[in-house]
């Protein structure tokens, strides 16, 4: 039986809750939307308002820009099937539970917590997924796992060096760095891609033309009612949407 994406996302803030019981995590058994202190600079939305983010950005907006890029073979891609599921709808459980390892990580401060493999741990003891074939699952759980690489071995490595810029993103100088992680991931290397703009578009839903402008940031914070250092991600979004396009193309 195929698992049901619309209840899936219903029943997610009960298994968010559950999870926090069990592993006795206060803060994610009383509210399901917990934003930790430390991800307000990059996260505008709490755990259950990020992932459902996301996934509406997945199913209502990746076609567009995917259209807009010149990318329609992606779509032909994702319609491929694994054991009778659609490589789309089995992404789309694994953008549903991609982050229930932040839940057990509160409090942690390594900057790189590894939460994809906590999400791992928790994703194969889901009886909400037990109705996946083992093909389906190794699938899911490998989009899970990857699912932050272009962030953790792209994006990081260019805020180091400086040269996060549409500058350097819209140059040669780029592919050098795209096309190892690419074939590092030749299995999933259209998923990270994936993964990465929907991601990115469900930290915040604040755009603007122009990003670089710190004072009209923060003004809209103010009036928003919003943290302050929620500028530094409402000014990495357009960088991220950017990088996603530049390596989705570059495949």
């Amino acid at each position: 039986m195929e698992v049901n994406t619309n209840t899936l996302e219903n029943e997610l803030s009960n298994i968010i809750k559950k999870i926090g019981k069990e592993k006795k995590i206060e803060v994610f058994a009383n509210n399901p939307d917990f934003l930790e202190e430390r991800l307000k600079s990059w996260h505008q939305f709490g755990l259950l308002s990020h992932t459902k983010r996301v996934r509406n950005i997945f199913l209502n907006e990746l076609n567009n820009l995917l259209e807009l890029w010149g990318l329609e073979d992606i779509k032909e891609y994702l319609n491929a099937e694994i054991n009778g599921c659609e490589k789309r709808k089995l992404l789309e459980i694994g953008i549903l539970v991609h982050d229930l390892g932040k839940i057990v990580l509160v409090g942690d401060k390594r900057v790189h917590r590894n939460h994809e493999r906590e999400s791992e741990s928790i994703i194969l003891k889901l009886k909400e997924l037990r109705s996946l074939s083992k093909e389906q699952l190794d699938y899911v759980l490998r989009c899970v796992n990857s699912h932050d690489v272009i962030g953790k071995e792209i994006r990081d490595y260019l805020v180091e060096k400086n040269k996060f810029n549409l500058e350097f993103l819209n140059s040669d100088k780029i592919k050098k760095i795209l096309d190892p992680i690419i074939r590092k991931n030749s299995d999933v290397k259209i998923e990270i891609g994936v993964f990465y703009l929907c991601d990115s578009l469900g930290k915040t839903n604040i755009i603007i033309e122009d990003y670089t402008d710190e004072k009209n940031i923060i003004e809209i914070l103010k009036k928003r009612k919003l943290p302050l250092e929620l500028k530094n991600g409402i000014m990495q979004l357009p960088l991220n949407i950017k990088l996603a396009e530049v390596y989705l193309k570059n495949i």
